[in-house]
């Protein structure tokens, strides 16, 4: 007991607790291991969008399809969880699933392409955004599923409008999920100085109403969320890039109130993290679970697509911005 002591009062005993404080400061960063893909899924020009699952497949959604041959992408789970096991550096290349649609390039003005997706069942639901004349639009449409013969239909005349609550250039609502009987569309910008009062906008799944649910203020952009578990939680994309400052306008960042910015976000000026929150009670709220901050490059990453990979993580995937990446974040 007396050696401990004696130990306790030594100046290295010191050093080497202010070196664990240092090593917990900047602990909360986790490692991107970038998955290659092959074939045309590579293809930067897509600009992937947003990421799903439908029963054990990744499904890969392109801001930009290929109207001459249109299709959203498919990884079996299987195949992912087989590469991130090998440690192969050998590219996945995904199948194309076929997409029954109209040209919407011709039916609605200004459209910007797809921005977001998920599946309640066999029924697909979409989010499409436009810019008519410096308005930004949002819609939401409504389609099936036939895995078997391989393709989506898209059901054209389910197209609604979503309520913007501003208008800011390119920003619109990115992320959507299934709770319960409804389908859930959250803003892309929701930062104190731009949107005081957030709301989500949540339809039945007919596309026939909507309610509004509350929301939170969260600084920088919401790009994409995961599902929601059976506890309401689900997990959310929150992006910065310092080039959309004047935009944003950000404001205050709670979510730095009870943890520090990982060594990385302490070197550079973007922000690429997770967030939890959980919906109950006809409000969206964030957890208590500390954020998930990705280890940075110099180069941001523009982080548009996000789902859980069973308990081990996440899978994300980026537009054009630097480039195509698929990409895993362990838990």
């Amino acid at each position: 007991m007396l050696g401990i002591k004696n130990m306790l009062n030594k100046p290295i005993f010191n050093i080497l607790i202010f070196t664990f404080l240092i090593v917990a400061a900047f602990s909360q960063e986790r490692k991107v291991v970038e998955i290659p893909l092959g074939g045309s899924a590579n293809d930067r020009s897509l600009e992937m969008s947003s990421l799903t699952w439908f029963k054990d497949e990744l499904v890969l959604m392109p801001q930009y399809i290929d109207y001459d041959d249109p299709a959203f992408y498919v990884i079996k789970k299987a195949k992912i969880n087989n590469w991130l096991k090998s440690e192969s550096s050998d590219p996945i290349v995904p199948q194309k699933i076929k997409l029954e649609l109209t040209d919407f390039r011709k039916t609605i003005q200004g459209y910007q392409g797809f921005e977001a997706i998920c599946f309640s069942g066999k029924n697909i639901y979409l989010i499409i955004e436009s810019k008519d004349d410096g308005s930004m639009k949002s819609f939401i449409i409504k389609g099936v599923i036939n895995r078997k013969s391989g393709i989506i239909s898209i059901q054209e005349e389910s197209l609604k409008e979503i309520p913007l609550p501003i208008n800011i250039k390119n920003m619109g609502f990115e992320s959507i999920f299934e709770y319960k009987n409804q389908i859930v569309t959250l803003f892309e910008a929701n930062g104190s100085n731009i949107y005081v009062e957030p709301k989500a906008v949540a339809f039945n799944k007919e596309l026939s109403q909507y309610n509004f649910i509350e929301f939170e203020n969260l600084e920088y952009r919401l790009t994409d969320v995961s599902r929601v578990d059976n506890r309401g939680r689900f997990w959310a994309i929150n992006f910065f890039w310092p080039g959309e400052e004047k935009r944003l306008k950000p404001g205050y960042d709670e979510i730095l109130e009870k943890t520090k910015k990982g060594k990385t976000h302490s070197t550079y000026k973007h922000v690429e993290r997770l967030i939890e929150f959980q919906i109950k009670n006809n409000s969206i709220t964030r957890t208590t679970a500390d954020p998930i901050q990705l280890e940075l490059n110099q180069e941001s990453r523009n982080w548009e697509g996000l789902v859980r990979l069973d308990r081990t993580g996440f899978l994300m995937i980026v537009d054009e911005y630097p480039r195509t990446i698929l990409a895993f974040v362990k838990k």
